[in-house]
C-alpha cells in the first residue's frame, strides 16, 4: 500500500514552472503537487535535542523548514556579459530603424561593423586569443570578470567599529541562536560531513586576461608581476590597486572607444547607415534618439524574458546611470571618427547631395524650382569631401547640402535686410493684382517675408505638441506641455515594463503606489475636472518617425484640426498658415519671366523687371581673423601691498588690452622675390601647355558687326543684346545696349541734352497703371569671410551681430533643421563662397579645373582660398 504524503502550502512561495502553491515533502525536499518540480529554495532540516537543547519529549525530534539559497551556477544561468547585453539592444535598435524604412542591407552591414569592433576590442573574432575567452579591457565591468573568470571584486568594508556581542557569555539563548545560524550556513554552503571541502572552494577561478591596451595602461600603475598577482586574486582580497583606471586618467581616444556603452551602438548604426548609403543620415539618427524612438528607456524589451526579469540589478551592473543621456551631433561625429580609425575602416561614402537638397527644400517649405538652381550649383563643380589630414573624418554632407540652399537664397534675395524686403513688396503687389484678374487659380509669386512668417509660426505650433522639436529650435513652451511630455513618456515606459515582475515590487509597495496614485488623480479630478491621463490624451498627438519632421508634423496637426474631435484644440491655426508656399512661382526671380509676362499680357498688363544690387557696407568690414595667442614671459611677479588705489587704477588703464576679435582689409601683398617665383611658375605652366601636342588651344575668331556706323566685336556683346529674350532667337540687328537698360532709350530727334534729361525722367517715372514692376536680384551678394576654426565662442557671438537680421534668422533656422549649431553651417557656407568667388580662375573652363588664382597679388585672399580648399 502506497504511503499517503501530506500536502502543505508555503507562504510567499510558488512553483517556478506552473506557479502552484501546494507542495509535498519527500526526503527533506519539497515537490510541487501539480507538476512534480522540486523547489530548490527550501529544505526540511531535522533538528534533534542536541541541536536545540530541548530534552522534552516534544523536542527530541522536530522537522523545521528553512530556506536555502540557490547554487551559484544556477544564479549565473541568466547572467549575461556586457557584450551580450548590448548585442540584444543593438538588434532591437536595428529592428526599429528597419521599421522606419531603412534599407534591408543595413542588417548585414551593422553586423560587420559590430564584429570588427568586438574583434579590435579582443572580445570575439580575434585570432590572437588562444583561450577563446573574451579579454577584459580598459574599463571592464565587474559583472564581466565575475561571469567569465569567476572573479569577485574586492569590496571595502564599512568604516566604523565592529559591533560586539553584549550580555552574559553563558546565555543559553545566545548559544542557541549562534548554533542555528552556523547550522544554516553549513547546510546552505553544501556541507554534508564535518570537515569536507565546500563546492565554492572546490571551484577553480581562471586568471584574468587583459587586452593589449588595458595591459599597457595598467603597467603605468604597477609592475607586470604585481598585475599577475591581481589577475590570480579570484576573491578580490588585494586592495592595493584598482584594476579600473579613473576616467580622468584616460585619454580622449581611450574614453570614447574602450568604454563600451550605449553610445557605441549609435556609432555603429551611424557608420552602417553611411556605408549602405541609406536615406537616414547622421542628423536624422540624432533626432530619432532625441525623440526617443531609439532610447534606453525600453532596452529591457529587447532582452529575453529570463534576462529582463532581473531588471534594475542588470541595469545597475551595466552602469547605465553614468552615461550621458544627451547625444549631440558633434559628439557622435567625433566618436564615429574614432571608431572608423579603430576598426581601420575605409573612406566614408558620399551621399547624394541632390536628394538631400530636395528633402531639405521640402522640409523648409520652399518651391521646387529652387532645387533646379541648387543642382546647377552642385554640378558646377561637385565636392569630393576628401580631407587632406585623414580619411577617418566623417564628412559634413548634411551641412554642405544645406549650405547650398542658403547660398542660393542669398543670391536670389540678397538677405541684407533691404534687398529681400524690396523684392517681397514688389512680389506682394503683383500677387494682389493677379488675384484680381485671375482669381484663386492665378500663378502667385513667392514672397520671402510671408514665407518667413509662415516658418516662424509653424515652429510655435509644432513645438506645442512636440517638446523635442521645441528644444531643437529653441522655442519656449508652457510648463504644462513639458510636464505632459514627461508624464506621457513615463506612462509609455510603465506600459512596456508591466510584463516584468521587477517593476511591480512587493505587494505592500504596490498597494502604497496605487494609493498615492489614487489620491493624486482624485485631486486632479476635483481641481481640473479631468485626470492626468485624460488631459494628456486630449491634447497629445503621436507623431510617427519622419525624415521631414516639420513638414510632416505640421500636416498631421492640420489634419487633426479638420477632424470633429479637433474642434477643442487649444491652438487656433490662422488661415494664412494653410497657404502652401511650395506651390508659389519662383521662376521670375531666376530671370525666367516669359510665362508671367504672357499671363499678364492676356489681361492687358505689362511686366517690367528691375534688378537690385546688394549693399556694400558689409563687404567693407574685411576678413575676420582668429585671436593671436601671445606667450607670456616666464618671470616672477610679486604683489605690491603698498600701492595706492589711484596708482593701481592708472596702471591698469595704461596696459594694452588684447583685442578679442579683429577685422582687417585684404591688403597684404607678397614680396618681390616670391611674386617673381609665382610669375615664373605661371610662365612655365603656360609653356608646357603650348608645347604639349595633345593640348591645342586656339583663339576664337572675332567677328565685327556694323552697329550705328561703328564696327563692334561680336565677343563684346552680351547674349541679351543678340538674342530675343522670350524665344532666344537671334535678332536681325543687335541691340546697342543690353535689354535690361531698354528703359533708357532716347529719342534720336531730340538734342543730346534733351536726350539725357529725357532718359533720366523716363527712368525716374513711376510705372503706369497697366505696368507692374517686379524687382529681382542681380545675383550678387555680400561677403563676410574669415577663419572659423580657431575663434572663441565669445568672438562668434560678436560675428553673429554683424549678420543682417534676415540672414541670421535663416542661418539659425537651417542649422536647427539638421540639428547642428550655426557656426558649423556658416563654415560650410564660407567654403562655397570662397570657392565660387575667389578660387575659380576662368568660369568658361570651370568644368576642367578649380584652382587658386596663381597670379593674384592679394596674399590674404589666396591664403583664405588655400585654407578652405582643403575642406572641399
Amino acid at each position: 500500500m502506497e504511503e499517503v504524503l501530506e500536502t502543505m502550502q508555503l507562504e510567499n512561495m510558488q512553483c517556478d514552472v506552473c506557479e502552484g502553491t501546494t507542495f509535498q515533502e519527500r526526503a527533506g525536499f519539497y515537490y510541487c503537487v501539480e507538476c512534480g518540480t522540486q523547489k530548490d529554495q527550501i529544505r526540511a532540516v531535522d533538528i534533534t535535542a542536541e541541536d536545540n537543547f530541548d530534552e522534552t519529549a516534544a523536542g527530541r525530534y522536530t522537522a523545521r523548514t528553512i530556506r536555502q539559497r540557490k547554487d551559484a551556477e544556477k544564479e549565473d544561468e541568466d547572467d549575461i556579459t556586457s557584450w551580450e547585453f548590448y548585442n540584444y539592444v543593438l538588434r532591437g535598435f536595428l529592428q526599429e530603424l528597419l521599421n522606419m524604412g531603412a534599407k534591408p542591407e543595413l542588417k548585414l552591414m551593422t553586423l560587420q561593423v559590430w564584429s570588427a569592433y568586438l574583434g579590435s576590442m579582443e572580445v570575439a573574432f580575434s585570432k590572437s586569443n588562444k583561450t577563446g575567452l573574451p579579454k577584459l579591457n580598459v574599463r571592464a565591468l565587474p559583472i564581466d570578470a565575475r561571469i567569465i573568470y569567476n572573479h569577485k571584486p574586492f569590496k571595502k568594508g564599512k568604516k566604523g567599529k565592529k559591533s560586539t556581542v553584549t550580555g552574559d557569555p553563558n546565555d543559553e539563548r545566545a548559544k542557541f541562536r549562534l548554533w542555528n545560524r552556523t547550522k544554516r550556513n553549513l547546510d546552505a554552503s553544501g556541507y554534508r560531513t564535518h570537515g569536507g571541502p565546500s563546492e565554492s572552494e572546490g571551484e577553480q577561478s581562471l586568471h584574468l586576461q587583459w587586452s593589449l591596451r588595458a595591459r599597457k595602461l595598467l603597467k603605468r600603475q604597477m609592475p607586470l608581476k604585481h598585475l599577475d598577482k591581481h589577475s590570480r586574486d579570484s576573491k578580490g582580497s588585494m586592495s592595493c590597486h584598482s584594476l579600473r583606471p579613473r576616467v580622468k586618467q584616460l585619454h580622449s581616444f581611450d574614453r570614447n572607444i574602450y568604454c563600451l556603452n550605449i553610445i557605441k551602438l549609435y556609432v555603429v548604426l551611424g557608420i552602417a547607415l553611411n556605408m549602405v548609403e541609406d536615406d537616414i543620415q547622421l542628423s536624422d539618427l540624432v533626432r530619432f534618439i532625441d525623440e526617443e524612438h531609439l532610447t534606453k528607456r525600453c532596452m529591457l524589451n529587447y532582452l529575453p524574458a529570463n534576462v529582463a526579469a532581473k531588471g534594475k540589478a542588470l541595469l545597475k551592473d551595466m552602469e547605465l546611470s553614468k552615461i550621458k543621456d544627451k547625444v549631440t551631433s558633434k559628439m557622435l561625429r567625433l566618436n564615429i571618427g574614432y571608431m572608423s580609425r579603430f576598426i581601420n575602416l575605409s573612406e566614408f561614402q558620399k551621399p547624394n547631395l541632390h536628394s538631400l537638397a530636395e528633402r531639405y527644400i521640402l522640409e523648409l517649405g520652399l518651391p521646387p524650382r529652387l532645387l533646379k538652381f541648387v543642382d546647377s550649383l552642385i554640378e558646377l563643380y561637385p565636392p569630393n569631401f576628401l580631407n587632406a589630414v585623414t580619411i577617418h573624418l566623417y564628412p559634413r554632407c548634411e551641412a554642405r547640402a544645406m549650405a547650398y540652399i542658403l547660398y542660393a537664397m542669398k543670391l536670389l534675395f540678397g538677405l541684407d535686410d533691404l534687398k529681400e524686403r524690396n523684392i517681397s513688396e514688389s512680389a506682394a503687389k503683383i500677387n494682389a493684382q493677379l488675384l484680381e484678374v485671375g482669381g484663386d487659380g492665378a500663378p502667385l509669386l513667392f514672397v520671402f517675408t510671408e514665407w518667413m512668417e509662415f516658418v516662424e509660426i509653424r515652429k510655435v505650433i509644432v513645438s506645442h505638441y512636440n517638446q523635442s522639436f521645441a528644444r531643437r529650435f529653441g522655442v519656449a513652451t508652457q510648463t504644462g506641455c513639458q510636464v505632459d511630455d514627461i508624464l506621457a513618456k513615463e506612462w509609455k515606459e510603465k506600459e512596456q515594463g508591466e510584463t516584468f515582475g521587477w517593476m511591480q515590487g512587493s505587494a505592500a509597495m504596490q498597494r502604497q503606489h496605487e494609493n498615492l496614485t489614487h489620491i493624486i488623480e482624485t485631486m486632479l479630478k476635483d481641481h481640473f475636472g479631468e485626470s492626468s491621463k485624460e488631459s494628456m490624451e486630449k491634447e497629445r498627438i503621436d507623431f510617427q518617425p519622419s525624415l521631414t519632421p516639420a513638414h510632416s508634423y505640421f500636416n498631421r496637426i492640420l489634419l487633426q484640426a479638420t477632424r470633429s474631435d479637433g474642434a477643442n484644440m487649444r491652438i487656433q491655426i490662422p488661415d494664412h498658415m494653410k497657404v502652401n508656399h511650395s506651390l508659389r512661382d519662383l521662376d521670375p526671380f531666376v530671370l525666367e519671366t516669359t510665362e508671367l509676362s504672357q499671363y499678364l499680357s492676356q489681361h492687358g498688363l505689362k511686366l517690367r523687371v528691375e534688378e537690385l544690387a546688394c549693399q556694400e557696407d558689409i563687404q567693407k568690414v574685411g576678413i575676420f581673423r582668429p585671436l593671436i595667442v601671445l606667450r607670456g614671459d616666464i618671470r616672477e611677479y610679486r604683489a605690491n601691498t603698498d600701492i595706492k588705489t589711484e596708482t593701481w587704477i592708472s596702471e591698469l588703464k595704461k596696459k594694452e588690452k588684447r583685442p578679442d576679435f579683429r577685422f582687417s582689409q585684404p591688403t597684404g601683398t607678397y614680396g618681390a622675390r616670391y611674386l617673381k617665383r609665382i610669375t615664373m611658375h605661371k610662365a612655365r605652366r603656360e609653356k608646357i601647355e603650348l608645347n604639349n601636342p595633345f593640348w591645342e588651344v586656339t583663339e576664337t575668331p572675332s567677328f565685327l558687326l556694323k552697329l550705328n556706323d561703328t564696327e563692334v566685336p561680336l565677343d563684346s556683346l552680351s547674349s541679351l543684346q543678340t538674342f530675343e529674350e522670350g524665344t532666344m532667337d537671334p535678332l536681325n540687328i543687335p541691340l546697342d545696349l543690353p535689354r535690361r537698360n531698354l528703359e533708357k532709350k532716347v529719342n534720336p530727334e531730340e538734342s543730346d541734352s534733351a536726350t539725357d534729361q529725357g532718359a533720366e525722367d523716363i527712368y525716374d517715372e513711376p510705372p503706369s497703371p497697366d505696368e507692374l514692376l517686379l524687382q529681382v536680384s542681380n545675383f550678387d551678394c555680400w561677403l563676410l569671410h574669415g577663419y572659423m576654426r580657431k575663434i572663441r565662442q565669445h568672438d562668434k557671438q560678436k560675428l553673429r551681430q554683424l549678420f543682417p537680421c534676415s540672414f541670421r534668422w535663416l542661418l539659425e533656422t537651417c542649422a536647427s533643421t539638421i540639428g547642428i549649431v550655426w557656426e558649423e553651417l556658416y563654415e560650410e557656407l564660407l567654403v562655397l563662397e570662397v570657392m565660387y568667388h575667389h578660387s575659380i580662375r576662368d568660369w568658361s573652363n570651370h568644368r576642367d579645373f578649380l584652382c587658386i588664382q596663381h597670379n593674384t597679388q592679394e596674399k590674404d585672399i589666396r591664403t583664405l582660398a588655400r585654407t578652405y580648399k582643403e575642406f572641399w
